[in-house]
């Protein structure tokens, strides 16, 4: 495949035009099934974006994302994964088919981006959360490990000094043979945990191009 190229068409009929087992990781932000039309202008309201997210049941939405992943799995290597981004309107829907599709054994992680958000008018909880589930094609999968800072609040024996477990199970201070505690190797940091808080793409951020649903750079790059 090309490096770079950006393709634009229709989602199902541009990847049956891709040969099979060719693409590393598919982000696949499909609509949300929020059953209005979307709409937004460039800053310098010389140009509109829109998209029609309506349908004419739940039935029809999930079988457009189906034949999507049903594609998406067919051009991804054995070691690729994809990343698939929805929020509460029909998770739980979306869940299944990805189950369907890719299979329960390959469900990885259900990642939580959460951010701020304004307060608003809605009875009920502040919605301040979207989901994105990773599932892989197999158990072969590709994955590069994200290290994050330390809580300040972490002790830094905890860091600095080796571990194993006793009789008991009991996660105890290794010692060599004087009693001494060993020192551990240098560590990187806390993995990725499946909670990312990173900032809500506000109208004004000047990586907006005008896409009414346009997600973070940081986000992407972080998948």
């Amino acid at each position: 495949m090309e490096i770079n190229k950006i393709i634009h068409g229709d989602c199902v009929e541009k990847l049956q035009d891709i040969e099979a087992n060719k693409v590393d990781l598919i982000y696949f932000d499909p609509p949300f099934f929020t059953q209005r039309k979307h709409t937004l202008k460039t800053k310098d309201n010389s140009k509109t974006f829109e998209f029609n997210d309506k349908y004419n049941s739940i039935q029809e939405y999930l079988e457009l994302i189906e034949r999507s992943l049903i594609e998406s799995k067919r051009v991804l290597k054995n070691t690729g994964s994809v990343f698939l981004h929805c929020d509460k309107t029909a998770s739980h829907n979306i869940r299944l088919i990805l189950d369907k599709v890719f299979s329960r054994d390959n469900f990885q992680s259900e990642i939580i981006w959460a951010y701020k958000r304004w307060s608003n008018a809605k009875k009920g909880l502040l919605n301040s959360h979207q989901v994105i589930f990773f599932y892989s094609k197999t158990q072969d999968f590709k994955f590069n490990t994200i290290y994050t800072d330390y809580s300040a609040t972490t002790n830094l024996d905890q860091i600095l000094q080796d571990r194993e477990r006793d009789e008991n199970g009991k996660a105890t201070y290794k010692k060599d043979k004087n009693g001494n505690v060993i020192l551990g190797k240098e560590k990187k940091g806390v993995p990725l945990s499946d909670v990312w808080e990173i900032p809500y793409l506000n109208p004004k951020a000047k990586e907006r191009t005008g896409y009414p649903t346009q997600k973070p750079v940081l986000l992407l790059n972080q998948i």
